[in-house]
């Protein structure tokens, strides 16, 4: 199903996979999708793990559905028959993964199941998912009810490890991964404030990552490694924010070279795609949207689509702003609305293309809160809050369609929810979750409630939102006044 990379050095033992493999894996996934739109969710999880057999760096297209399509399906009883059957240590790191994730997707928030997939990624060089799981796995560790240091270390070493492998391969990997090992060992030392071991593997670490970051900045082993000098300057100027306008046409016209020789690859589409949307003009943006359109019409590859939508997304935000800056209050509703309805269609359309991905859904949802549709925010709101880093977001949402509505005891159970369960009150969220919450209860006639919200606000904030707080308070406590 795939096989090992025969690079030498740093690069040695990382999978490489076939066309026919990947071939088979979007297969796999395209079946999986279908049945998630169904919901026959125990079906899908498995087309989407026949598909990893056979490419298991497959994050976007593989790993990320699969556990879409088992946070909406929610957790099943493993049997220990079942336990032991999935071997997730030892032999084949690959097998071991796709054991540990067979088990996650019957229980999706097991973090033992978690780190198990993380071992075994790493193992196998499978650092795309790697990557992934780590993540899911940071934000598990960050909200136990007892944190666990144990998961920070193996973040740690995991993190650490990859980095350490990828150097002399992959820097911009070996740097992005050295930072979250350097974010591991910071919430070790936080743990553990007086522990000199921890305190100088962290001082260790993070001067590992500053020297990382010194050679990525002065490029000189990427320089060395590019003998054309042409290359290296066509390289160097295409990662620089302002151009000359005659390099960035010349640029251009090489990057539409090599797309009219493979107008096929991928590489070729993005690139000449990036350099017209570089200087943000109209007229070059919409050749780029047609490039793409193009591309999607005859490979399918919806993410073509997405992108020329994404193009189209930024116009409407720049027809936004300029009408702001005009102050025609005509003009400014009318971008507005011509934006709210793109973007609308938009993000239907994707909800639609990947069901399980529950991202989409929470982009969705806000939308249709901000058209006033109400009835079909709720619904697609709640099922995105099974995606743990949306949670909160998607409950501030729902309890304001619930506040929109008049569902003002809905409304005030919802966000004292999130309330009770957001760890960090006094940032951008929470404060937004504490003011509806106290737009509710004052909404409700629970005017000693409302104070006591708007007081917690106050008190971290005394000009938030611009003093509509303050004003609030001293509203409410003139009511109590007058009876």
């Amino acid at each position: 199903m795939f096989r090992k990379s025969n690079k030498p050095s740093g690069e040695a033992g990382i999978p490489v996979f076939s066309p026919q493999a990947i071939e088979n894996a979007r297969r796999c996934f395209q079946r999986g999708q279908e049945l998630a739109q169904r919901k026959d969710y125990d079906y899908a999880i498995q087309m989407y793990l026949n598909g990893l057999a056979h490419w298991p760096e497959a994050v976007e297209e593989g790993h990320k559905p699969c556990r879409a399509a088992a946070l909406f399906r929610g957790k099943q009883k493993i049997s220990f028959t079942e336990q032991m059957r999935f071997k997730t240590a030892g032999g084949d790191p690959v097998k071991a993964m796709l054991a540990a994730e067979s088990l996650l997707a019957r229980d999706p928030h097991n973090i033992a199941y978690m780190e198990a997939m993380l071992r075994a990624a790493v193992k196998g060089r499978l650092y795309a998912t790697a990557m992934w799981i780590g993540e899911i796995l940071a934000d598990a560790a960050d909200h136990e009810a007892k944190p666990n240091p144990a998961r920070y270390r193996l973040l740690r070493e995991a993190y650490e490890e990859i980095g350490d492998r990828c150097e002399e391969t992959d820097l911009t990997l070996s740097i992005a991964a050295t930072e979250r090992a350097v974010a591991a060992l910071g919430r070790l030392k936080a743990l553990y404030p007086t522990d000199m071991a921890v305190s100088t593997d962290h001082r260790d670490v993070a001067g590992k990552l500053t020297i990382r970051k010194g050679r990525f900045q002065t490029a000189s082993s990427f320089v060395d490694s590019v003998d054309d000098a042409q290359s290296q300057r066509d390289l160097h100027d295409r990662d620089r924010v302002i151009q000359a306008e005659e390099r960035l046409d010349e640029l251009i016209a090489k990057a539409r070279r090599d797309y009219e020789a493979e107008p096929d690859s991928m590489h070729a589409v993005n690139a000449l795609v990036d350099l017209l949307c570089r200087r943000e003009r109209s007229d070059e943006e919409t050749q780029a949207i047609g490039i793409l359109l193009k591309a999607y019409e005859k490979s399918k590859n919806y993410r073509y689509k997405m992108r020329a939508d994404d193009i189209r997304i930024r116009q409407h935000n720049r027809a936004v702003r300029a009408a702001e800056e005009s102050g025609d209050r005509q003009a400014i509703l009318k971008a507005r609305t011509e934006r709210l309805r793109f973007e609308l269609a938009v993000y239907r359309e994707r909800v639609r293309e990947y069901p399980t991905d529950l991202r989409m859904r929470h982009q969705y949802g806000i939308r249709l809160f901000k058209a006033g549709r109400y009835d079909e925010a709720i619904p697609v709101l709640q099922e995105a809050r099974a995606d743990p880093k949306n949670r909160f977001d998607c409950s501030l949402y729902v309890g304001r369609c619930f506040h929109e509505k008049g569902y003002h005891s809905q409304a005030i159970d919802t966000f004292r929810d999130a309330v009770a369960n957001y760890e960090i009150p006094d940032d951008k969220l929470g404060k937004e979750l504490h003011y509806w919450l106290g737009r509710a209860c004052e909404a409700d006639g629970r005017i000693e409630d409302a104070l006591k919200v708007y007081g917690q606000l106050i008190q971290w904030d005394y000009n938030y939102r611009n003093g509509d707080v303050r004003k609030r308070i001293d509203d409410l406590k003139s009511r109590q006044k007058a009876g």
